[in-house]
């Protein structure tokens, strides 16, 4: 449960959550296996001045996921839903102003609203070099099963690429507008693998007000 910094504008903690709070996650993942589809975005057309939908799966992201927009409160993602009192902690706020760097992270306040992007990822996963719209990402990888390899986060951030290793139970909260990827995951067998052993990943899109 320590934070520390992997550049100015990436903090990283390892070993997140508690054994008991971790299991919960899980637990709300397994009773939305159902909640999991093709993901379809929306990007805004400069031409059209319209946003328009598309799909994404196979393209930019080889995962499946769902959404649960701000104030809503879907049917098993209780625990999920109350990742907010994990990620907006005082001991990560705390973490910030002990460090006392000049940094995006002092315009990060306690008053937040959020979107939670739920993505699985199974063999031949990846999520492509992209920025998000939205001003932070709090980012939660559950990955128990070593029967995946790779999946591992990429940065570009002060002039260089920094890649961050997959590990079960990493929290990793950075600046949205930074380029991230997820890169390409390998089952061992080359085939997928049971839902329960596949890359998930937690991340609440915050906006500051």
């Amino acid at each position: 449960m320590r934070y520390s910094y992997a550049s100015d504008n990436i903090i990283i903690c390892d070993d997140f959550l508690p054994p008991h709070f971790l299991n919960k996650i899980k637990s709300d993942l397994h009773q939305n296996i159902n909640s999991f589809s093709k993901p379809e975005w929306s990007r805004f057309n400069k031409q059209t001045q319209k946003h328009e939908v598309f799909s994404a799966y196979n393209k930019e992201c080889g995962g499946y996921d769902y959404w649960i927009n701000f104030g809503q409160n879907p049917e098993n993602n209780k625990n999920i839903l109350d990742l907010a009192s994990r990620f907006y902690h005082q001991g990560f706020f705390t973490f910030l102003e002990n460090q006392g760097r000049d940094n995006v992270f002092k315009f990060l306040n306690k008053n937040l609203t959020h979107e939670i992007h739920v993505v699985s990822y199974n063999n031949n996963g990846y999520y492509d070099w992209h920025a998000d719209t939205q001003f932070f990402t709090f980012n939660l990888i559950i990955n128990e099963s070593d029967e995946l390899s790779g999946g591992d986060m990429l940065f570009m951030d002060e002039g260089r690429i920094i890649e961050i290793p997959s590990r079960n139970n990493l929290m990793v909260v950075f600046p949205s507008y930074i380029h991230h990827a997820i890169t390409p995951i390998r089952s061992k067998s080359g085939k997928d693998v049971p839902f329960t052993q596949q890359r998930f990943s937690i991340q609440y899109w915050v906006k500051c007000s």
